[in-house]
């Protein structure tokens, strides 16, 4: 039997009396890919905070497997100053350091594992490259290496294509998939550009302060009271449509 990694269950989330996750359920297992959707102050980035217990939950439980290493892509994050002095060494670095106990100083296995990640991600060029000096996707790519480098069972991400043109957000999801398909790393991640993710998750959370709905990208698009809310989803309807549905 697949055991779930993640299990949340009636799960409630509040900042004093306002209810921002209202009895929420869902399960992750190993190797999903779930991306998690919906408006604005839906309470996607609340949800995340809770599974990344920076965030206290008011009701319900939160179960995840014994061991469970678990990675964040917060939103984009890098520095625009092209004097910054950390290079992309130095900022994947901290990805080991933050495992370690004090005195925290890095050692030839943690090079090693920084090697490996800059490998892997197509950017060894970059090592001794300050980090304000490089390009958007770059950057992500450098942030994804800092939370890979620990080698997580699942990678949590909260807008990371954000500060992405269509173009880099395409080869971002691209790279997500592999990891997902090649190094079993499960992944979730908050996104309002479900039109790209969708071809590539195998599950996607509409989130309206409750779970509205958790299914496949193709049953989601069947779902025409939700879909138009998306703004950046290619499906459109008709007025028509839209008065049948009861979304207007």
């Amino acid at each position: 039997m697949e055991i779930n990694q993640i299990a949340v269950s009636n799960v409630t989330v509040k900042y004093f009396n306002y209810e921002a996750v209202i009895q929420a359920s869902f399960e992750v297992k190993p190797k999903d890919f779930i991306a998690i959707i919906g408006a604005n102050g839906s309470g996607k980035t609340t949800l995340i905070k809770a599974l990344l217990g920076l965030k206290s939950i008011s009701e319900g439980t939160i179960f995840k497997s014994k061991d469970l290493n678990i990675g964040y892509l917060p939103q984009h994050t890098a520095s625009d100053d092209r004097h910054f002095p950390a290079t992309v060494e130095e900022i994947i670095g901290m990805g080991r350091l933050s495992k370690k106990r004090f005195p925290k100083r890095m050692n030839t296995d943690d090079y090693l594992e920084i090697s490996k990640v800059l490998e892997y991600l197509d950017i060894v060029q970059l090592r001794k490259k300050r980090i304000g000096t490089l390009s958007g996707g770059q950057q992500q790519r450098v942030l994804l290496a800092r939370a890979l480098v620990c080698e997580p069972d699942i990678l949590i991400m909260d807008e990371p294509t954000s500060a992405l043109d269509q173009s880099m957000r395409d080869q971002f999801f691209r790279l997500l998939k592999t990891l997902n398909d090649e190094l079993g790393v499960s992944i979730i991640l908050v996104t309002h550009d479900i039109a790209t993710a969708g071809e590539f998750v195998n599950r996607v959370i509409y989130m309206d302060q409750r779970i509205v709905f958790d299914g496949s990208f193709e049953h989601f698009c069947e779902k025409k009271n939700l879909s138009p809310f998306i703004h950046t989803h290619d499906i459109q309807l008709t007025k028509e449509e839209r008065e049948t549905d009861g979304v207007d």
